[in-house]
């Protein structure tokens, strides 16, 4: 399964914190995504408990690709 890992700066600190989705559409080129996060930025609905906005700016994205591999399974 492919995942898609968004990385954005925080407002004030120096913190980056990261959106991860699934079943995503993987063909997404860098300008797509950086405008799709400038409007996830732009929102302003993710903020810590003192209120910080955690989603501030964009500054990553990346695909992960994860596969599961069973060693050992009872059933």
């Amino acid at each position: 399964m492919k995942k898609l890992n968004l990385g954005f700066r925080s407002a004030t600190k120096n913190t980056v914190h990261r959106l991860q989705l699934s079943y995503v559409k993987t063909d997404l080129d860098a300008e797509t995504l950086k405008k799709y996060m400038a409007q996830i930025a732009a929102l302003g609905i993710f903020s810590d408990k003192i209120g910080e906005m955690v989603f501030a700016t964009p500054v990553s994205a990346s695909y992960v690709d994860t596969e599961e591999k069973v060693v050992f399974a009872e059933k």
